[in-house]
């Protein structure tokens, strides 16, 4: 850790040193009206909307939710931990999830679900543990499966959602079949109920709607509306049965064309004509759960989970383009989080030329849950707005957790394989001083008079008002830009951390920056071009003070590599990078 923060830290002095602006540019041209409100719109925030998949639960991320989830997922057998990668990677069957866990979890039956849970436990993290729903599951680790071989044959073990008989905690081997049930009951054996320190969380499935084309070897035809909802009644009165105060997410739907009609089912024209009040598959799936839960007498969908990926397209009319150094197209990037929650912007997008009714889709889905099954919560548990090894990640990555706290998102959690920048952004929510401290719990009003340049988010813990914190992005692309931030009382401390182009972290940048300027209830900051920043405003430095005195402790020569004020110009820069050097030599000098 301590290697990787001085390395960083020297990759930054060398981009301060290349980047600076000539001494007596004038780079600042725009301005933004900031206005926080303590008073008005609080709402609790969810702690598990900072959240990951599993590919990144073991990565440095202090996140506050882990979904083990995914295509690999819908073929794992949990008996034997083998796993199909269907058309991820011709459909290899294999110990994929073996490769990840410790030696001594290896053989042992569940080996991803206890992973999960460990690192779960260790990060403080609420853990979702997928279940199986397509039928099948991988038999072997013998490598690809043929189409030849596709089920049922040899080559893969049926799935019953209910065993119907005894559980066993010694699952048999010999039986060609995986009860779920069983599953449920093992982990709870294994760690705990839902409350005890087990897994809190069960996904029902993975993007049902695509398994002709993901698993067409265990799914060939198309999953139809009544199917997904019969087998989801099934395993979550299975669920519930075991572990009551468990929470069921589902039906983990891959995108917009899932939301509308189940990604073309064959009988959602017919549910529709009979059912003429049904908007779009969303509505379908909630109100048939809800009819459920009235007959069977307890909630069976806690959680409406669906996955997000944005569609909107690169000013070079591309979807995904990974031009950082096109201004227009970086203003596409930015913006797109917008289809998260603003009426006002139409993306461009496939789902723009086909009418975008369900845009934006949080208040839509929203909507639905008031009119088909109040009180289900939210959950986006697969999105990425892009960015891994570019700032734009961590700005996207900032705006979308304030838009999910706003929206009243109840988990949400990051989907990639790479996500330097986009984990710096959770960071900075949830550990910005590496010290565990972070965003507020409750949410307050806070407006920006211009967010296609700067959005921002504030946040209080509980009532207490001596303490705000402060998400602001500056997403324009080469200009400064000055956020006036009005508060609605007096304070008189500010602490800034950020992330900007010079490394994917978070970086203290001190009580006494020369970029912001405190005055009774106004703060003025000068932020810089592609930023996001976190600024912690307190009535007082000591209530600060007292606050650290009981956060975990950090090493004083950590202290000092994470510290990087923000001074202008190369005379500045020069000043750090004589101070970084000096200290780098300094540690050297120390370790041997």
């Amino acid at each position: 850790m301590k290697k990787r923060k001085i390395a960083a830290f020297v990759s930054a002095v060398v981009a301060i040193l290349c980047c600076a602006a000539p001494v007596g540019a004038d780079t600042a041209s725009k301005s933004v009206n900031i206005t926080v409100d303590t008073s008005k719109d609080r709402k609790a925030i969810s702690p598990y909307i900072y959240g990951t998949n599993a590919e990144l639960m073991k990565k440095d991320v202090s996140c506050g939710s882990v979904r083990a989830g995914g295509n690999r997922y819908s073929a794992y057998n949990w008996e034997t931990n083998a796993s199909n990668a269907g058309s991820d990677w011709k459909n290899m069957s294999d110990g994929y999830f073996q490769q990840s866990v410790s030696e001594e979890l290896r053989n042992t039956p569940g080996c991803a679900a206890l992973d999960l849970a460990d690192v779960c436990k260790q990060k403080g993290a609420y853990p979702i543990m997928t279940l199986q729903l397509a039928g099948y599951v991988a038999a072997d680790m013998d490598g690809e499966v043929t189409k030849d071989q596709k089920a049922p044959s040899d080559r893969w073990n049926k799935v019953e959602l209910v065993k119907g008989s005894d559980f066993s905690l010694e699952p048999d081997l010999d039986d060609n079949t995986v009860y779920m049930d069983e599953f449920v009951n093992y982990l709870v054996n294994k760690l705990g109920d839902s409350q005890n320190g087990g897994i809190k969380g069960y996904s029902l499935d993975n993007e049902p709607s695509l398994w002709k084309g993901t698993h067409s070897l265990i799914h060939p035809e198309q999953t139809s509306c009544e199917e997904i909802v019969d087998k989801s009644v099934t395993l979550s009165k299975a669920v519930k049965a075991i572990d009551p105060n468990a929470e069921i997410f589902g039906p983990a739907l891959f995108g917009y064309g899932a939301f509308t009609n189940f990604a073309g089912a064959p009988d959602w024209t017919e549910i529709q004509s009979l059912n003429p009040d049904y908007n779009w598959f969303i509505d379908y799936y909630l109100d048939q759960m809800k009819k459920a839960e009235d007959e069977n007498g307890e909630r069976l969908l806690d959680v409406l989970d669906v996955h997000f990926y944005t569609e909107a397209k690169g000013a070079c009319g591309e979807r995904y383009c990974s031009h950082y150094s096109d201004p227009d197209c970086v203003y596409n990037k930015l913006n797109a989080t917008r289809s998260l929650w603003d009426d006002t912007y139409v993306e461009d997008s496939w789902i723009t030329d086909t009418g975008a009714e369900f845009l934006p889709i949080l208040p839509a889905l929203q909507k639905s849950i008031d009119t088909y099954y109040p009180d289900t919560k939210i959950a986006i548990t697969e999105y990425d707005f892009g960015g891994p090894y570019d700032v734009c990640g961590a700005i996207a990555e900032a705006d979308a957790l304030g838009i999910f706290a706003q929206n009243n998102v109840y988990c949400a959690n990051l989907f990639t394989m790479e996500a330097d920048y986009q984990m710096a952004a959770i960071n900075l929510y949830t550990n910005y001083d590496g010290q565990g401290n972070g965003f507020g719990d409750t949410l307050v009003s806070c407006t920006s008079d211009d967010i296609e340049t700067s959005t921002a988010y504030a946040s209080i813990n509980g009532d207490n008002t001596d303490v705000i914190t402060l998400i602001v992005t500056n997403k324009s692309f080469s200009d400064k830009t000055t956020a006036n931030i009005k508060l609605d009382s007096e304070y008189s401390y500010a602490h800034l951390y950020g992330i900007n182009s010079m490394a994917a972290e978070v970086f203290d940048m001190s009580d006494s920056n020369s970029a912001v300027t405190i005055n009774g209830s106004y703060i003025s900051y000068e932020m810089e071009p592609r930023t996001v920043s976190l600024l912690v405003i307190a009535k007082d430095k000591s209530v600060l003070e007292a606050k650290k005195d009981t956060s975990s402790a950090v090493s004083k020569d950590e202290k000092q590599i994470s510290k990087l004020p923000l001074i202008g110009g190369i005379a500045g820069a020069a000043v750090i990078a004589g101070g970084g050097a000096l200290l780098f030599k300094k540690r050297s000098k120390k370790e041997e």
